[in-house]
């Protein structure tokens, strides 16, 4: 999925660590989005009710049933959580950006 970022334009041209900065900020950006997006799908998961009585033969369904929503947010969980650490390596990495295009041009960057 690719994101545009309006550039930041110095004297009509971008730089290569302006564009480097601007896909891994996009990329942050869409990373967090889809975060947001299964958080809020992993929430109707968290009922206890899988909508299943327990009458004679349905003891083993139910429990089945609880048993794969619970393996499904402990999964969804997992993914949250690896998706909102590489969101924040991406942004950290194009934070230190400033840092390589001050050593490059020799003037810092807003």
């Amino acid at each position: 999925m690719a994101t545009r970022i309006a550039p930041e334009w110095r004297g009509g041209r971008m730089g290569d660590v302006d564009i480097f900065r601007a896909e891994l900020t996009g990329a942050a950006s869409a990373l967090n989005a889809a975060v947001t997006e299964l958080l809020m799908q992993a929430a109707d998961l968290q009922a206890e009710d899988v909508g299943i009585e327990n009458p004679a033969s349905r003891v083993a369904l139910r429990l089945e049933m609880h048993r794969r929503l619970t393996a499904l947010r402990t999964a969804s969980s997992a993914r949250v959580d690896g998706a909102s650490q590489l969101a924040a390596s991406a942004q950290a990495i194009a934070d230190g950006f400033h840092e390589l295009e001050e050593e490059f041009t020799g003037r810092s960057s807003p």
